[in-house]
């Protein structure tokens, strides 16, 4: 069985779940990191989503959300915040290594599913990897 290209076969659940975790240290949580990736990271932009990546010298992969009151009610960005949290947690490997992500929402509305918050994702870090072959 493959969970979000992950091969179960073979493992029990405790090996499967050991790398999958979402750990606090995995998290921006300072207002001055949201700040610091907002404004010297570099900006990619999807239909949904712009993500801004700054490295941090800590060797981690974070992530930050930022969901607006205008993109949806409490219970709409609650649910894309779960969404993204999990496709973080699940797709660890398309994040750059050494980096803090921030992922702001603009529209909340086509993020209604795993598989496709997953894609944007991973569609944006393709797009900037094919960039950074030819430049």
């Amino acid at each position: 069985m493959t969970l979000l290209g992950i091969s179960t076969e073979g493992k029990d659940s405790s090996q499967v779940e050991r790398g999958l975790s979402f750990k606090k240290s995995e998290r921006i949580l300072s207002p001055l990191d949201f700040t610091r990736a907002r404004k010297s990271g570099r900006r990619i932009h999807t239909r949904s989503l712009t993500l801004f990546v700054a490295t941090n010298g800590l060797g981690l992969r974070r992530i930050g959300l930022a969901v607006s009151s205008k993109v949806a009610d409490s219970v709409g960005r609650n649910r894309v915040k779960r969404l993204i949290r999990e496709a973080f947690r699940l797709n660890k490997a398309i994040f750059p290594e050494g980096s803090d992500t921030l992922v702001s929402v603009k529209d909340a509305g086509r993020l209604d599913s795993l598989l496709i918050v997953s894609q944007e994702l991973s569609g944006a870090f393709k797009k900037t990897a094919d960039v950074q072959k030819r430049g």
